[in-house]
């Protein structure tokens, strides 16, 4: 009979096949505090290109990535430093709408392993890693964050070359392909009662392990998909899944990043996606100076002694998208997902780009790239929050030593009394610094609903009401 494992640790308990991997799930209080006003945004939906809000208005995911519950220590960065509120705020006065939230498959089975300062955050003390996460979520709720969640990785490490993590299942080990899905059953039943938790991101950066390698099936026939490595299918299934507790959330489907390639056979209608999903789904991209288009692997993941070869394989990009011009990047962005929200098909989400303040070719790429951000007006997320040391590094890890250059707040985890270059340029593509709230701000947040916008909720069977602007 084939097992499961439940825990990671060596003392793991093994569970047979046929045996429920998680107890039965009640829903977590999303905590006090919430903005009542501010959550009557929720649920978000899917509407053509767009991703509008409860009142029919558009809801821009303006976000970023805060990772670390993904990582080695199972929890979010900066905890060490200060408090989840603390950090909230600093997200919220900087202007994200959005937090995309990793973690790891491991993270949910497992203990705090350092990270935290239980002198700052004496109330995480005893806590399970998936515990810290709940006050994590609470707390960016209580500061009006919007949170997706996403599946980042099958063990805590830092996510690097392709390996155990690539694919959504664990070929050699204990995490099935249903234990994946039990997984997420058991987060979107977790997280039913907290509104701001408006999402669930399947999968992060699919990718080739060894010669397993996953693919896109394009169309729909009138059998069920199968394949075990034939992503839409998963997805799919996932997404079945995940609807049935959880009906109104939003699904990220990411594109496989190697071989990377256009969205066309995501949104092929009618397909494995569409137009089964098309009020909840939202399709995840990927983009980094260091990246490139077609068949690649970033070139920092791979010994400098077989890039020439790799390259002439078609294996590593032989040109990323750093050294393109900007009619190039504009010709490639268009191909890949702009001509899909062109179409007003699906809402695209930009959900990983970022840049080191400190090199001149990613921030010249960063300028470059921001202006197509702004020219499709697509949705975003910023990698990452992140400051300090990042997780796993050094020469065993395969990951380059050192602070997280890409992070943009101060090392005490709020934002630079000097600024940075990096939210200047985010601020031409919608964000926007706010600050506490007062009486009379609060006032100035309401507007009034329109005949037509009354119409379109009858239509849809919503609660009409007044809406509130995003800012």
């Amino acid at each position: 009979m084939g097992t499961a494992c439940r825990r990671t640790s060596k003392n793991c308990k093994l569970l047979a096949a046929d045996e429920a991997p998680w107890p039965p799930t009640s829903p977590i209080c999303p905590g006090d505090g919430l903005d009542r006003e501010w959550t009557a945004l929720f649920p978000l939906e899917s509407w053509g290109r767009n991703i509008i809000s409860s009142c029919g208005e558009r809801f821009r995911l303006m976000g970023v990535n805060w990772y670390g519950a993904s990582d080695e220590k199972h929890v979010v960065g900066g905890l060490d430093v200060q408090n989840p509120d603390v950090i909230c705020a600093s997200v919220r006065s900087l202007g994200f709408t959005v937090v995309r939230l990793p973690f790891s498959n491991e993270m949910l089975r497992s203990s705090v392993s350092g990270g935290i300062d239980f002198t700052k955050n004496p109330n995480l003390l005893g806590l399970s890693a998936l515990e810290v996460f709940d006050e994590v979520v609470r707390a960016l709720g209580r500061n009006r964050v919007a949170v997706v969640i996403n599946n980042h990785t099958t063990f805590g490490k830092f996510c690097a070359q392709p390996g155990k993590d690539s694919l959504w299942f664990d070929s050699d080990g204990w995490l099935s392909e249903q234990v994946w899905l039990d997984d997420w059953v058991m987060i979107a039943r977790r997280y039913a009662k907290c509104p701001h938790v408006v999402g669930f991101d399947l999968r992060n950066e699919i990718r080739p392990r060894g010669l397993s390698l996953p693919y896109f099936e394009r169309g729909i026939s009138s059998e069920q998909p199968t394949g075990k490595l034939n992503w839409a299918r998963a997805a799919a299934t996932a997404a079945d899944k995940i609807l049935h507790v959880n009906p109104k959330a939003l699904l990220v489907v990411e594109r496989i990043v190697w071989p990377q390639e256009g969205l066309a056979s995501y949104v092929s209608n009618p397909g494995p996606l569409l137009p089964r999903f098309q009020r909840n789904l939202v399709l995840g991209v990927h983009m980094y100076a260091w990246s490139g288009p077609g068949r690649f692997i970033p070139k920092w993941a791979v010994p400098r002694a077989v890039h020439c070869l790799l390259g002439s394989l078609g294996i590593i990009a032989q040109q990323n998208f750093g050294d393109f011009t900007s009619d190039q990047l504009d010709a490639v962005c268009r191909e890949h997902w702009g001509d899909i929200l062109e179409a007003n098909v699906c809402p695209v989400w930009i959900s990983e780009f970022g840049a080191d303040l400190g090199s001149h070719e990613e921030m010249m790429w960063l300028r470059r790239f921001v202006a197509i951000l702004a020219k499709f007006d697509v949705d975003w997320a910023y990698w990452p929050l992140n400051v300090g040391p990042k997780p796993g590094t050094g020469s065993q890890s395969g990951i380059g030593a050192g602070d997280e250059a890409y992070g943009m707040l101060g090392s005490d985890w709020k934002p630079k009394p000097s600024g940075d270059e990096r939210l200047e340029l985010l601020a031409k593509i919608g964000l926007l610094p706010v600050q506490a709230p007062t009486s009379e701000t609060n006032g100035a947040l309401r507007t009034e609903c329109t005949r037509e916008f009354k119409t379109f909720c009858q239509h849809r069977h919503a609660r009409v009401g007044s809406c509130i602007a995003m800012p």
